[in-house]
């Protein structure tokens, strides 16, 4: 007879296998070069950051600040209203409303970080897709799998 504890033992293990499979699947096979960050492209990137603080303008990056601040510190309800004015005052930039979806996740407010991506993505485009992450049919199956409870029979 199996008892309670063995079987939740092979429930952490199957866990376990399906997660590292999953890992080996997303980090395995990729034909690109690995270059070394301190040969990678730190000049684009510092114009790049630039150019989008210049975006934003400084009050917005201002309540941006205190934004972060407040997250930091857990004060969530203050990060948002700081979020939020600095999404009205930067409405093309998509930082602030990153920020929103942050205290969306940290609270549990799914329709509110649904909205958030969504400004985000009309913001910033469509996303390229990474070589190495997992299709999301990949990525069902292994949630599915995760949640399936071995049979006791």
């Amino acid at each position: 007879m199996i008892t309670s504890k063995e079987n939740n033992t092979n429930r952490l293990r199957a866990c376990l296998l399906i997660a590292a499979v999953g890992v080996t699947v997303a980090c395995g096979g990729t034909d690109a070069p690995k270059v070394p960050l301190a040969q990678g492209p730190t000049l684009d990137s510092a114009r790049a950051m630039e150019a989008a603080h210049a975006l934003i303008g400084p009050a917005a990056k201002a309540q941006l600040d205190s934004g972060n601040a407040y997250y930091r510190k857990k004060a969530y309800a203050d990060a948002l209203a700081r979020y939020r004015a600095a999404s009205a005052l930067a409405p093309q930039h998509a930082a602030p409303l990153f920020g929103i979806y942050m205290v969306a996740r940290a609270t549990h407010d799914s329709a509110m970080a649904d909205s958030a991506l969504t400004g985000i993505r009309l913001r910033n485009g469509p996303l390229p897709s990474a070589p190495h992450s997992l299709a999301d049919s990949a990525l069902q199956r292994m949630h599915e799998a995760i949640r399936r409870k071995p049979s006791t029979g």
